[in-house]
């Protein structure tokens, strides 16, 4: 799009935007002419349902009347249908009644009442009652659209009615509103608004002719200025720098490019003054260059040839040669470097000597040190093993010892328990004893019983014998329990005489319990002599194998302190071997240099004499 704009010119644009705007406007109108066309119909339909309901009400009160008496059924529906016959609204629109079945009870034409109408059509084939009646008889009234005519023979015109239903006659009562005549409202709208924009449109064409007439020709004026502005003309005038709209704002840009335009020129002849004195300071400080290129070559090749010799080891090596005055003290700094180096390599040259010597003696002594340690750590790993042996022998018998005291202290508490089980049957023996005389005395009660008894029945026997033969029953009875009272007192005697043995053999078994509990108590006192001498065994034992326990853990952590020792000692050794290898290394490095007054490095310190092992 902004290409396609970029071709066309400014007066075109200003075009295109007048015709978008026209185009806006004409939709605009458009949209509100369809807003109010659909007003316009919905008010139609809203007046048919007003209309309808007024209707409705003029039959509702007939047919209350008809339901009340007050008027037969066929009175009240030709009155209503003459009500509603004389209603017309809107001039020539009126309102028809039709039965459920489609059967014209009251219609504008009288030809058709009576007829049924359920199938009538438009000529499109749109039914004209079927729909009505169906909505209505459902409850859901609705819209139904179809064609017309408005004059008999005439053109059919659309048309569009709704219909209610009057259940209580089975009618259905329906009106209709031509959408020509909304149409006519629409139109005589439209042409009314022509009437007031139309010469206001054409105002502002004029206007917009003018403005964009004027604009292009400023326009034109600026474009001029500029091109010339482009081809170096930088004192014309520029047109429109007063305005306050875009085009002055333009204007004042082209009298800003034309004031840089004029600074440019200036700036160029200044930037051409000021490149020829700097082509003149080049040449200067070109020569200046030379010169000193040719200075730090020479001090380059003094400093090169120092060090050249100075990297084959001649630490005699001094710059007597004076530099310039940009370079002395560099001259000086390598040849105080030079001195201080001398002076380090002399001093390690001499202390080198006595570094070897010391690393020799170092490393004899740390061998000898390493073979001790090693046969001490072995006498103590020997010691420590010994110990731990020893310590599991004295812990195996305390451990004995406390199996043993164990052992008692079980005797002694089963021994205990028994001399309990045998006071406890002593004490049972002695309640059988008791027992015993108690049953040895209710026997005896019983027998006094049986004895009164026998007597009882000895005087009924007599009693019976005194009544003949009355009483033969009574003393057959009589003689009956004499009988079973001999046998209870021959039963008591000898059950007391058992009693009696029983009370005996559990005397002898009371003397028997009590002597076997003194001999237990005697056990359990034995026992528990036993159970302390055990457990004084048991807890020297224990203190034992705690000492040695102790001793043990002394002996292995001097054992481990010694093994630590020697792998230190181990250590020690080959650190005091690596130095007396890197004081050779050394004294080998500081022989490749020269140096005034340095003594020759002998090749080996002399090792001391070697130091016997201990036993």
């Amino acid at each position: 799009m902004s290409r396609l704009l970029d071709k066309l010119s400014i007066t075109k644009q200003f075009v295109l935007i007048f015709l978008m705007a026209l185009a806006i406007m004409a939709s605009g109108t458009g949209m509100a002419l369809l807003h109010s066309y659909n007003l316009h119909l919905g008010a139609k339909k809203k007046e048919l349902q007003d209309i309808l309901d007024t209707t409705r009400t003029i039959t509702s009160y007939y047919v209350a009347q008809a339901q009340s008496g007050a008027m037969t059924t066929q009175e009240a529906q030709s009155k209503a249908l003459a009500a509603i016959s004389a209603i017309r609204y809107d001039n020539s629109n009126y309102i028809f009644v039709v039965g459920e079945d489609g059967t014209i009870l009251s219609e504008l034409n009288p030809a058709l009442n009576g007829t049924n109408q359920m199938n009538l059509a438009d000529a499109d084939g749109h039914p004209v009652f079927k729909p009505l009646i169906e909505a209505a008889m459902a409850g859901q009234p609705a819209y139904n659209s179809y064609a017309f005519p408005q004059i008999a023979g005439g053109p059919p015109e659309p048309k569009i009615a709704l219909a209610v239903e009057v259940p209580q006659w089975r009618w259905i009562i329906g009106t209709g509103v031509y959408v020509t005549e909304i149409r006519t409202d629409m139109l005589n709208y439209l042409l009314g608004l022509a009437e007031i924009f139309t010469p206001l449109l054409a105002a502002y064409v004029a206007l917009a002719v003018w403005v964009m007439g004027r604009q292009k020709d400023l326009l034109n004026g600026l474009s001029g200025t500029m091109r010339r502005l482009a081809g170096g003309a930088l004192h014309g005038s520029i047109p429109g720098l007063q305005r306050a709209d875009e085009i002055g704002d333009m204007a004042r840009a082209v009298q800003v490019f034309k004031e840089n335009a004029q600074e440019k020129q200036r700036l160029e002849a200044e930037a051409q003054a000021q490149s020829q004195r700097l082509e003149d300071e080049r040449k200067r400080n070109e020569a200046e260059r030379e010169a000193a290129a040719k200075e730090l070559a020479f001090v380059v090749h003094e400093l090169a040839s120092g060090l050249e010799r100075l990297s084959g080891g001649d630490l005699m090596i001094r710059l007597n040669t004076g530099f310039g005055s940009g370079y002395e003290k560099l001259r000086q700094d390598f040849n105080a470097a030079m001195d201080k180096l001398h002076e380090t390599m002399r001093a390690i040259a001499h202390n080198t000597s006595g570094v070897r010597s010391g690393a020799g003696e170092i490393t004899q002594a740390a061998d000898d040190l390493s073979r001790r340690t090693e046969h001490q750590a072995a006498s103590l790993e020997q010691t420590a093993a010994a110990l731990d042996q020893v310590t599991a022998t004295i812990r195996k018998t305390a451990e004995s010892a406390d199996g043993a005291r164990k052992t008692a202290e079980t005797a002694k508490a089963d021994a205990e328990h028994s001399g309990a089980v045998v006071r406890e049957t002593v004490e049972a023996m002695s309640g059988i004893e008791t027992s015993s005389k108690q049953i040895g005395n209710i026997i005896g009660v019983i027998d006094e019983i049986a004895f009164q008894t026998n007597l009882l029945a000895l005087n009924a026997g007599v009693e019976a014998a005194r009544a003949g033969d009355a009483g033969r029953g009574f003393a057959v009875v009589a003689t009956e329990v004499r009988s079973l009272a001999q046998r209870s007192a021959d039963a008591a005697k000898e059950i007391k005489q058992l009693i009696s043995a029983s009370g005996q053999q559990v005397e002898t078994g009371v003397r028997l319990v009590g002597e076997t509990g003194k001999a237990l108590t005697r056990i359990a006192e034995h026992v528990a002599q036993l159970n302390g001498l055990v457990s004084d065994i048991a807890a020297a034992a224990r203190e034992q194998a705690a000492g040695l326990s102790e001793v043990n853990s002394a002996v292995n952590q001097m054992d481990q302190v010694t093994q630590q020792n020697a792998a230190m000692v181990e250590q020690t050794t080959a650190a005091s071997h690596g130095l007396e290898k890197e004081a050779r290394e050394l004294a080998q490095l500081v022989g490749q240099f020269i140096i005034r007054g340095a003594e020759p490095v002998p090749a080996m310190a002399p090792k001391r004499e070697q130091v016997p092992e201990l036993a």
